[in-house]
């Protein structure tokens, strides 16, 4: 059997952003609030922590998902470079 890399990238790609997903909603505050510009950025973050599904996960889920999304584009780019550059040698 071939050991594949682009799949297994591709695979982390998905993972990582249903990790973002998921995060985004355990994070964000899904009632909707009336008058949202009068809140000053300290209110609003305690408002987001209280109303928040569970703000903690969700914003350590983003910042996992971010960085697993961004290593795994950038070694998927890198990957297809590396097959280009070798089709290139060969012919």
């Amino acid at each position: 059997m071939k050991f594949n890399v682009n799949k297994i990238i591709l695979v982390c790609l998905i993972l990582s952003t249903v990790t973002i997903i998921i995060g985004y909603f355990l994070w964000a505050i899904l009632i909707p609030i009336q008058d949202f510009d009068l809140i000053d950025s300290k209110q609003l973050l305690r408002t987001q922590k209280e109303l928040a599904l569970n703000y903690t996960l969700g914003k350590n889920l983003l910042h996992i998902g971010f960085v697993g999304f961004i290593s795994s584009l950038i070694l998927l780019v890198l990957n297809k470079i590396k097959a280009i550059k070798n089709k290139f040698i060969k012919d």
